[in-house]
Order: C-alpha cells, then sequence, then structure tokens
C-alpha cells in the first residue's frame, strides 16, 4: 500500500504593524509614535562634542543632539545645525594688539595680504557655529544670514596719498568691501579704518579676511587687527 503524502508549503508575506509605543505609559495618545511618561526620569538625546556633532555623516532633517561643547540641545535643518536653546546670537571675536616696531603690515601695491589673525587671537567664539581655519580664515559651520565687521590701525602712515582695502572673500573669491579708499596725510600719523557687510553664507563657507595698503612694498607698523561676526537668523 502506498501513502501519499501531501506537503503543503506556506508562504509568508513581510508585512508592517502600525501601532503606537509607550514607555512609562499603558495608553499613548493614537497621534504618538513614542510616547515618554514619568515623573522621575529623563529623555536624554545623544551627547557629544561639536567635533563629533559636525562630524556625522548626512544626518536626517530633525536630528537632536546635545552638544558638550557648547551645553546646548542641537537640532538639524536644511541650514545646518542649529541650536534650539540658544537665547543670544553667536558670534566670533578675533582680535590683536601690537606694539612697538614689528612692521607686520604688508605693503606691496595693490595686493591683498591676510589679516594676521589666528586661533590663538580668539577672545569669543560660538564653536558650533565658527571655526578658524588659518590666518584671517574663518569656516562657517551653520549656515545663515551674519554681519561681517573688520578692523585694523596702523602706527607710522607716511604723509601722501595710498590705496586701502578691506575685502572679504567667500570660497577663494571675493565678496565685498567692508572699507575701501585713499588715506591723505599731511604728515607720519596713526591711521585705521573699519566697515560692516551682512551677508548669506551656507555650512562649510570659508570666509576670508584681507587688506591691502598701498606704501610701494615698504612695511609699517601695526596697531589692531581685529574681526567680528554674528549669526542673525
Amino acid at each position: 500500500m502506498i501513502k501519499k503524502i501531501t506537503v503543503l508549503l506556506l508562504t509568508i508575506h513581510p508585512f508592517l504593524i502600525f501601532a503606537q509605543v509607550g514607555i512609562g505609559t499603558t495608553s499613548p495618545s493614537p497621534s504618538s509614535m513614542l510616547e515618554l511618561n514619568s515623573t522621575n526620569q529623563t529623555f536624554v538625546p545623544p551627547r557629544m562634542t561639536n567635533v563629533q556633532m559636525l562630524a556625522i555623516p548626512n544626518p536626517l532633517v530633525g536630528s537632536v543632539v546635545y552638544n558638550l561643547s557648547d551645553d546646548a540641545l542641537y537640532m538639524r535643518t536644511n541650514l545646518g545645525w542649529e541650536n534650539i536653546s540658544r537665547t543670544s546670537n553667536p558670534t566670533i571675536s578675533i582680535n590683536k594688539n601690537f606694539h612697538g616696531t614689528d612692521t607686520v603690515i604688508s605693503t606691496t601695491n595693490n595686493s591683498y595680504t591676510n589679516f594676521p589673525l589666528n586661533s590663538s587671537d580668539i577672545t569669543s567664539i560660538t564653536n558650533s557655529v565658527f571655526s578658524v581655519t588659518g590666518n584671517g580664515q574663518i569656516q562657517i559651520n551653520e549656515g545663515g544670514t551674519f554681519v561681517v565687521n573688520a578692523a585694523f590701525s596702523v602706527e607710522n602712515v607716511p604723509s601722501g596719498n595710498r590705496k586701502f582695502v578691506i575685502g572679504i572673500f567667500k570660497n577663494g573669491t571675493l565678496l565685498g568691501y567692508p572699507t575701501r579708499g585713499t588715506i591723505v596725510l599731511n604728515a607720519t600719523d596713526t591711521w585705521g579704518s573699519s566697515g560692516t557687510l551682512v551677508e548669506n553664507f551656507s555650512a562649510g563657507d570659508v570666509i576670508t579676511f584681507r587688506y591691502v595698503l598701498n606704501n610701494n612694498g615698504n612695511p609699517l607698523d601695526a596697531l589692531n587687527f581685529n574681526i567680528g561676526m554674528a549669526k542673525l537668523k
């Protein structure tokens, strides 16, 4: 007698389960994918330094971390990482005073020179938004609208007329002039100038502060150099 054995094959199709998840509650709101409920415990997002946060590859918009460098909560937006607990505008200030005979000022005619300021000259900085990457160079880590200020002064400018410029460069391309013109002096004297621009920058942009002071290549003594930036929105 031959027995017939019938094998039943079942094909299991994957499917999605839509439900609410509750932690600390047995009845999460139908409008919530995840609901946390506690009177003696907290929700703690990932905690990391600013360097670690900026190194996250392709973070999704809406991602949240706690930035240990700034002691602040950050959210990823289309403009970059935004400090959502910020109570004041992020800023950077770089300043250096020079004393005595230093011949720091480069004076080759019509030639741009970077501001002689670097990370050792920082007086204040919001690290998540700004990084100093070289002489007169600031990298933008969080895009937006910024006010930019630049100034420098010289101790021993000779009498006569000479051209001066402060130029702001974005990624190596001249963006604008906070100030430029002609110095007119009747005798050797101290001189200085400053100016301001408002511009939009994206995360990753490198802003370079440069100057021109024509004096036929004869170096002059610096008195002060200053860079300031603030993120308006």
